[in-house]
């Protein structure tokens, strides 16, 4: 209902050489866009990020100058993507996406004095604030403490008041709270009889309350609100989740006409959730920011995530607007998106009125909008993201006069590039555009694409030690450096004898936002563990509340994709409560004995092939042969239960060879235009794609640009309970192909990746899948292709 017509004018040969552009093989389409200055319009409320599920956690273990030019990209007005606004997780313990977030008052107890350094949201919040002190600052639950007496209770509101709290300690305020459980549930008496009241009277009367954040069918709210006036005042916005698409996926709904009948502003309160170093995906951003007003009158777009700083091993790895998951090195990567970001919020800022004439949409599925100052400046910005199609576009803007206008463009080849400034002719202007590229045009000045010296990249090392001595207990994030906590509380503390170490304290059930069946935290190598060893000091202290305690060290470990929270994939050599010891799979006993539980013991685990090998104070206590596992990562495991780790010790050789299939394009049989099969190759450990099942044969091939030396294969399936039977081939000429790996008759399991070395030259690599005896045939999160 709130989509503009569209009207395209095909341009005669005539007019087509009057514009000096087009050749009888080149007529470009035209359209004339007027542009009522004083129109219709809502209020841009900027375009914003998301830090939660932990995905922003490496980003705090950066040395000071690469960390600090990685903000700036962020957050510095006028020089990368200039968020605007900044929603952070409220921690609970447990595994939100991909990772957990400590909640800073595990019990009741801790509400008293709670622990405002655990973690790093504050601390990004708090950077955030010295580079536009103007930012507004928002907050989200997803998990939550478990000694709540349910969750719309007095505690969970005394719960975010004490959140607020901890802002100011930490000198900031807080400008909103979002009172529900992200995507899960809201509660209207809670939200006005409960929270609202709370934080009145706890003297934050100023803060405003969002709802329903995805929960639910979010846009049903404002059935609700349309009739109640009391809960209407109470809350700001309504917030909902990926409105139009998901992940390239279009959602199909349509807009209810009650939520702009509320007045309230619309938000899509999270969005995006891909990874920003293609220019596929960067449009993709910048016309759902378009779109999201065009069809959904939403005035806030927020991206999950600001940055891609979860391990690459983790779930929904590599999503993102930037990169950064190597903070050893320094290194970390400035994606396109940071400057399609920049297209809007380096050229109107939140205040600013949308005006609706000058909103529409572009054939070949292209989009614009146009936004005013309202200061009386007379300033106007004007966001294009063109469609396939070349285009002349024509503004009438007589009713914003200006003699001349700016322009910066983005394609995929250059990003931000200010061009030839445009002249008004008779209150109009007239723009070019190639295909799938960004413009601004703007009265405005002072926008800037900063740029910082970016480090070089270095691996991990590969003998690496921490005894956990060095850190400072009172600075956040009070877990050690490189370390990745899928789901628990592992952090730094203090024994009686002065000795720091890392320690588990999750203890209790809390409330989950996906199930968690254990804890575990990875050393975040991002890159992949083969042949090695790992060993620490462990000790488990007690029992867990659903069952015997227990506490050791992974090796191979990965995460469950059918559900991260689940116990980890990996070799695990525990030592429970009860005095036993298990080396483990995930769902097998490989080896067990007594031990005594009551004292630390120094645990090692090495891998080498398929020969497995566990040591306990020295001595070797098992050596089994065993392939379940290819590659993976190191870390520790517990129950929930106090579980103590010092004197970690790794020493290990990555799976080896430079990667050659990121992005590169694919075909297959089963998939005509493609647009799936890049989930194949765009490093997201979450996404992937699905074959047609019916019974037969399936393929896809990728082009490595040019003739590479082939040495290593990785496929990365769902097929974890069953063996995967598979063929690669590959070929200089996409015609005559030659065998790399038949797995035809494969029967082993292997996880999480089946493993396959060689050594070929060849640009298409094609990868068969064979149905299983059932029939179903498995769907790819990953194939990846390596040289040396």
């Amino acid at each position: 209902m709130f989509k503009n017509k569209i009207t395209t004018l095909c341009l005669s040969l005539l007019a087509a050489a009057a514009f000096g552009q087009a050749t009888s093989a080149q007529i470009k389409a035209s359209k004339v866009i007027k542009v009522d200055g004083n129109g219709f319009g809502r209020i841009f409320d900027g375009i914003g990020a998301v830090s939660a599920g932990s995905s922003s956690r490496l980003l705090i273990d950066y040395a000071d100058k690469s960390r600090s030019d990685i903000l700036d990209y962020l957050f510095k007005p006028n020089f990368g993507a200039g968020f605007t606004y900044l929603k952070t997780e409220i921690g609970g313990d447990g595994n939100i996406t991909c990772g957990s977030e400590p909640s800073f008052a595990r019990t009741r107890e801790e509400m008293e004095k709670p622990h405002y350094n655990r973690g790093f949201e504050y601390w990004l919040m708090r950077e955030a604030a010295n580079r536009n002190p103007a930012i507004e600052l928002d907050a989200l639950e997803w998990s939550m403490p478990g000694w709540f007496k349910g969750i719309w209770s007095q505690d969970n509101a005394d719960y975010l008041v004490k959140f607020i709290e901890g802002a100011k300690q930490w000198g900031l305020k807080m400008k909103y709270i979002s009172g529900c459980w992200n995507e899960r549930d809201y509660n209207r008496d809670w939200i006005v009889n409960t929270l609202r009241p709370t934080l009145d009277r706890n003297g934050f009367k100023d803060i405003k309350i969002n709802a329903p954040e995805g929960a639910g069918k979010a846009w049903e709210i404002s059935d609700l609100l349309v009739k109640d006036s009391v809960f209407k005042n109470t809350i700001s916005s309504i917030s909902y989740h990926y409105p139009d698409s998901y992940m390239w996926g279009y959602r199909g709904e349509e807009p209810n006409p009650n939520s702009v009948l509320t007045d309230l502003p619309l938000w899509s309160g999270e969005d995006f959730s891909l990874p920003g170093k293609s220019w596929r995906n960067t449009t993709y951003l910048a016309k759902n920011i378009l779109k999201c007003y065009i069809k959904w009158k939403i005035v806030k777009v927020n991206m999950w995530c600001p940055i891609a700083s979860m391990p690459d091993i983790s779930c929904f790895s590599n999503v993102g607007i930037m990169k950064g998951t190597s903070p050893w090195s320094g290194n970390y990567e400035v994606w396109p998106t940071i400057w399609a970001v920049a297209h809007f919020n380096q050229f109107a800022k939140p205040g600013w009125k949308y005006i609706d004439s000058g909103c529409g949409e572009l054939s070949g599925d292209g989009a614009y909008c146009t936004y005013r100052n309202m200061d009386g400046s007379n300033d106007y910005s004007i966001v294009v993201v063109s469609g396939a199609d070349s285009q002349q576009l024509t503004f009438n803007i007589a009713d914003l006069p200006k003699n001349k206008l700016h322009v910066w463009k983005s394609d995929s080849k250059n990003q931000f590039q200010k061009q030839e400034d445009i002249s008004v002719v008779n209150g109009a202007i007239t723009l070019s555009v190639d295909p799938e590229s960004i413009y601004t045009i703007t009265t405005t000045t002072g926008q800037l694409k900063g740029t910082h010296q970016i480090p070089k990249e270095k691996a991990f090392p590969l003998n690496y030690k921490d005894n956990f001595d060095n850190y400072a207990l009172e600075k956040a994030p009070l877990s050690p450096k490189y370390f990745y906590d899928n789901s628990g509380a592992f952090e730094l503390t203090r024994s009686e004898g002065n000795n720091k170490y890392l320690r588990q304290l999750l203890v209790n059930d809390i409330t989950h936002w996906i199930p968690d069946e254990c804890a575990y935290t990875f050393v975040a190598q991002a890159t992949e563990w083969e042949q090695g060893q790992i060993s620490s000091d462990v000790f488990v202290e007690n029992n867990a509340f659903n069952g015997v305690g227990y506490a050791g060290i992974i090796l191979r470990g990965a995460y469950d994709k059918a559900s991260q929270a689940n116990i980890p994939f990996g070799y695990r050599l525990n030592i429970y409560k009860d005095g036993t010891w298990k080396l483990q799979t995930k769902t097998n006993t490989l080896a067990s004995g007594d031990v005594d539980a009551g004292k630390w013991h120094q645990l090692k685990l090495t891998a080498r092939a398929n020969n497995i090998k566990a040591y306990i104070d020295g001595k070797m206590v098992a050596d089994v042969q065993d392939d379940t596992y290819s590659l993976g990562a190191a870390g520790y495991v517990s129950g929930f239960n106090f579980a103590g780790f010092d004197n970690l010790v790794l020493n290990y050789t990555p799976a080896s060879g430079q990667l050659l299939s990121a992005w590169m394009p694919a075909t297959s049989p089963m998939d005509s235009t493609g647009n799936s099969l890049i989930n194949v190759f765009d490093g997201n450990s979450g996404s992937k794609w699905s074959p047609k099942a019916d019974g037969t044969a399936q393929s896809l091939t990728v082009d490595l640009g040019s003739v590479k030396q082939i040495k290593r294969c990785e496929t990365f399936t769902d097929f974890v309970d069953k063996g995967l039977q598979y063929k690669i081939e590959y070929s200089v000429d996409n015609s005559k192909w030659s065998v790399f790996s038949d797995k035809s008759g494969n029967s082993r399991i292997s996880i999480p990746c089946f493993v396959d070395q060689g050594n070929a030259k060849g640009r298409w690599v094609r990868l068969t899948l064979l149905p299983a005896k059932d029939k179903t045939i498995a769907s790819i999160y990953e194939f990846k292709v390596y040289k040396d």
